[in-house]
């Protein structure tokens, strides 16, 4: 711990991790630069009129029914689950996501949104560092691990959100099945009803009082194959529960901190290298 804090007392650490980090942060810069750019040229529409192509929408999450979240088990729509893990020495990423039919309505009208590669600009439902639970290894798909960090996203029935992505025409759509027990998957990649079942009780072995209920939303009618469904096509795909004003500010001002912050860090590492400490590179 005392070589750790000297390390970051060190000037000549805060040079090299300037140099290394500085370039990232430029480039990161006019990514979210870019980001704000297509958010600005796509048009926003209700759903009613909105058209095949990029577009623009904001209302309430919604859906038939729930599936229930690993880490915070709690109802929702779609999760999902981001484990940082460092087993063999290499920090290694394992996402897993599930998703109920999701919709969005703006009053207008409801559209079906698949969330599978999108950009979720969200803020973590849940975080932990302590060792995995049941519910967690299930949602992973791993056993024996020790989880360094992990972080849960979610969309929840009656979330506000706001979505950029492509609306293209349902080519997975067909008939609905007649067997009530029917276990394959809807559209895109929706788990059935059945699914969801089934992952709750995976989800939760023991089943108490406190438990989420997931009953079925029977106060709305859902068409599990509708005509269109926005997912991820070859521009952006971004969820967020900010509205597209603030999430442009959002952009706005980071965008300026990279572009700006970027090469001020590096140009610095430079100076204090080969100026302040030449004797550093002979």
């Amino acid at each position: 711990m005392t070589l750790f804090i000297w390390i970051l007392s060190q000037p000549l650490f805060w040079a090299v991790t300037g140099i290394l980090v500085g370039p990232y942060m430029f480039y990161r810069g006019f990514r979210l630069l870019q980001l704000k750019r297509r958010i600005c040229n796509v048009p926003r529409s209700t759903i009613r009129a909105a058209a095949v192509g990029p577009v623009e929408v904001s209302g309430t999450a919604m859906g038939p029914y729930t599936l229930v979240s690993p880490l915070s088990q709690c109802d929702c729509l779609y999760y999902r689950l981001v484990v940082e893990s460092n087993p063999q020495g290499d920090l290694k990423d394992k996402i897993n996501e599930l998703c109920a039919p999701l919709y969005i309505n703006d009053g207008t009208g409801m559209l079906m949104v698949y969330p599978h590669g999108s950009e979720l600009r969200l803020k973590p439902s849940e975080k932990r560092t302590d060792y995995f639970n049941l519910a967690l290894m299930i949602a992973a798909r791993t056993r024996g691990e020790l989880p360094e960090f992990s972080q849960e996203y979610t969309i929840k029935p009656g979330d506000k959100i706001f979505v950029l992505g492509t609306l293209q025409v349902n080519s997975w759509r067909k008939e609905p099945s007649a067997d009530p027990d029917d276990c394959s998957r809807i559209g895109p990649g929706f788990l059935s009803a059945g699914e969801a079942d089934l992952q709750r009780s995976e989800a939760l072995p023991l089943l108490s009082a406190f438990a989420p209920v997931g009953k079925p939303n029977t106060s709305t009618e859902f068409d599990l194959n509708p005509p269109v469904v926005m997912v991820k096509g070859n521009g952006p795909f971004v969820i967020s529960r900010d509205s597209q004003s603030d999430l442009l500010t959002k952009l706005s001002w980071r965008s300026l901190v990279c572009i700006w912050g970027g090469p001020v860090a590096a140009l610095w590492g430079l100076w204090e290298i080969l100026v302040v400490r030449p004797g550093f590179i002979r």
